[in-house]
């Protein structure tokens, strides 16, 4: 597996499927991988300064299942999470992002 930190290229972001824990991924910022991943046309959310959720626009319409809830949008289908600059590129996310959406975004644990 590659080290995003060797090539810029390559995107590090959260990828977070329904009742799975997220996990870390690497696109190389092409739109038809991004939409393998989310199963289709692919829409974005900002969900806090420079990180966005990347979806399934029409996920809510094919009836996907409910992923998460993030800051009170629900988002439905698999998702990516990154982090985005001021011209709207997408880039990989910073550590503390990673961590603290890693965090938020895990399952919740059953006893």
């Amino acid at each position: 597996m590659q080290n995003f930190t060797e090539n810029p290229f390559i995107i590090r972001c959260l990828y977070v499927c329904p009742n799975e824990e997220p996990k870390v991924e690497y696109l190389n910022g092409t739109e038809a991988q991004m939409e393998d991943l989310v199963h289709g046309k692919i829409s974005s959310s900002g969900i806090d300064e420079g990180v966005c959720v990347i979806h399934n626009a029409y996920s809510e319409v094919l009836k996907m299942p409910e992923n998460r809830t993030i800051f009170n949008e629900k988002f439905f289908g698999p998702m990516i999470v990154v982090a985005f600059d001021n011209f709207g590129n997408i880039l990989s996310l910073p550590d503390d992002d990673l961590e603290y959406f890693s965090k938020l975004l895990a399952l919740p644990k059953t006893e």
